[in-house]
């Protein structure tokens, strides 16, 4: 039986090694990220984290796992997404669930999930009212996850409501199952429906057809130019999740245009955004009868529009 790295035309399984010739090979297909690729493949093979591939790059990987990381190199090289092929991504200090079914999170929907949980945090010290919070096309539940895990305690005592609503029934699959594994499933509702707009009951339709106090949509913003012209990553993920139209801005013009009519008096809608949309955004909002403020985060890249309904 020939060698371990005859078998996988390795010539070294040391992690250092493994490291070096991943990145060529991912430099040589063209990644942009060819040395964190790396990194985070072949950590991914020693099932250990990259602080501890660093701290021993020595550390030799077996057969079986030098087959399994040669594999995944030659996706990635591809041009499949490194989350695809680890089945998960560090988000927001999460470890979510990634397959092909939704989009993947992206570092500047982490700007969205702040603006929204510093929302929330006022409206509960405020008074006793529910707080209701829907999040709109949820895809893996990366928000609506982040929003249960920190409103735990408010959303067992019945003092918020979380509603998540995709259009894919796939998406939402994947959703439950990312709230599954953090052990807040119990705690948010989901439900398929088309934006804002397919459930004439609104959010929380099961029960009471009351409206939202807030809104989050991480909607699609790439035109339809760009992801038509998308090499690597974007190829692999949901069209769905990502083509926004002519102008990147038309499944955004479909939310805000309802919005009133869905927010509570003084209800908030946070919409994710890039920034050379932003001016065409607030025009959606204002147009939607909405007051408008805009967020953003340097260190991020990430701009989020907020419109509230006035009271």
């Amino acid at each position: 039986m020939a060698s371990g790295p005859e078998r996988t035309g390795v010539a070294d399984l040391r992690a250092g090694g493994l490291m070096s010739q991943a990145a060529a090979r991912l430099t040589d297909a063209g990644s942009e990220t060819a040395r964190l690729d790396a990194e985070l493949l072949v950590s991914h093979a020693f099932g250990r984290d990259r602080t501890w591939l660093h701290a021993y790059p020595d550390a030799t990987l077996d057969e079986e796992g030098a087959l399994d990381l040669e594999a995944w190199v030659e996706r990635r090289a591809a041009g499949e997404p490194v989350a695809y092929i680890r089945g998960f991504k560090e988000w927001f200090g999460l470890r979510v669930a990634t397959d092909r079914r939704a989009l993947i999170p992206r570092p500047e929907t982490e700007l969205l999930a702040e603006s929204a949980i510093a929302e929330i945090a006022a409206r509960l010290v405020r008074d006793d009212r529910v707080v209701w919070v829907w999040d709109v096309a949820t895809g893996g539940g990366a928000v609506a996850l982040a929003l249960a895990l920190r409103f735990r305690a408010a959303l067992a005592l019945g003092r918020m409501r979380l509603v998540a609503s995709d259009l894919s029934p796939d998406a939402l699959e994947l959703a439950s199952e990312n709230l599954a594994t953090h052990g807040v499933e119990q705690l948010v509702t989901l439900q398929v429906s088309d934006l804002l707009g397919a459930d004439e009951a609104g959010p929380g339709a099961s029960d009471q057809p009351l409206r939202a106090d807030l809104v989050t949509a991480n909607l699609p913003y790439v035109s339809t130019a760009e992801v038509d012209a998308a090499p690597g990553s974007l190829a692999y993920e949901p069209r769905l999740a990502l083509d926004g139209g002519p102008d990147g801005l038309d499944v955004l013009r479909r939310v805000t245009s309802p919005a009133a009519q869905w927010l509570a008096p003084g209800g908030h809608l946070f919409v994710e955004t890039s920034s050379g949309q932003v001016n065409r955004a607030v025009d959606a909002f204002e147009r939607g009868g909405l007051v408008t403020r805009v967020a953003r985060s340097a260190e991020l890249g990430a701009t989020v529009v907020a419109g509230r309904r006035p009271t």
